[in-house]
């Protein structure tokens, strides 16, 4: 099963050293929209934040933003 890392980006970059694995890319999105929500949850404010997905070839394969 392939690993995808799900790093927060917000000017800096919060890298994910140990990952997660997802079946495909369809999974990784779910998983990364699910982290988006949560973070938009648990933070106030109005910074520009995303979660990018990395797969195990280092590729972006999916970025969403985290909307308060």
């Amino acid at each position: 099963m392939p690993k995808y890392h799900f790093e927060i980006v917000d000017g800096f970059r919060l890298e994910d050293p140990v990952g997660l694995d997802c079946s495909d890319d369809t999974q990784a999105r779910d998983v990364a929209k699910s982290i988006a929500h949560q973070i938009a949850v648990d933070i106030a404010g109005d910074c520009d934040r995303k979660v990018v997905v990395i797969d195990d070839n280092g590729e972006e394969v999916y970025k969403t933003k985290i909307k308060p």
